[in-house]
């Protein structure tokens, strides 16, 4: 038994050396899982980082094409504030202008206004300087009426009176005659 003995006391130490490795070895597998549990961890974080890359990499995209958007934005609100500038510039000279004209307005209306009452007193002038003239032709038509008259009967006189003298001194007649001096 000796033999088994021997034998036996070696199985036991190998079998407590076998242990001790075993327990070392469950030790080591155990950190082992444990790095391993950690690097899948850290794997998942790792592929939540790399989808944060991502979702980071996308709104980087989305960032620059706002940025784009946010200058072309800002170069048509420049544009459009040098438009408001020309067209307030342009609504000041319209405006001068709106009030020179209105400065204008007046002062014709003012003219017109004046002239309409030189213009209707001129008129009230004429119609009585009409009305004038229209009776002094018709006195003047009354004295040539009387005149023409006057000279008919006159002339009639006269020849009457030629007639006389012609038959009362038939010879002496014709050289009293008032246009004869200017034959002679």
């Amino acid at each position: 038994m000796a033999l088994f003995k021997g034998r036996s006391s070696l199985l036991e130490l190998q079998n407590r050396a076998l242990i001790k490795m075993a327990k070392e070895r469950a030790a080591q597998i155990e950190k082992l899982e444990a790095e391993v549990q950690n690097l899948r961890e850290r794997a998942a974080q790792a592929e939540g980082l790399e989808r944060d890359v991502q979702r980071l990499q996308a709104h980087e995209s989305e960032l620059q094409s706002l940025r784009c958007e946010l200058q072309r934005i800002r170069e048509m609100a420049a544009q459009s504030h040098k438009l408001e500038r020309e067209l307030q510039a342009r609504l000041a000279v319209i405006a001068e202008r709106q009030a020179k004209e209105i400065e204008d307005i007046e002062r014709l209306t003012a003219e017109r206004d004046f002239f309409s009452k030189r213009a209707l007193a001129l008129e009230d002038q004429n119609r009585q300087l009409t009305d004038t003239v229209t009776n002094c032709s018709l006195q003047a038509q009354k004295v040539e009426r009387v005149l023409t008259e006057t000279a008919n009967k006159y002339l009639r006189w006269g020849q009457k009176l030629e007639r006389e003298l012609a038959r009362i001194d038939p010879d002496g007649a014709p050289a009293r005659r008032f246009d004869a001096q200017d034959h002679a």
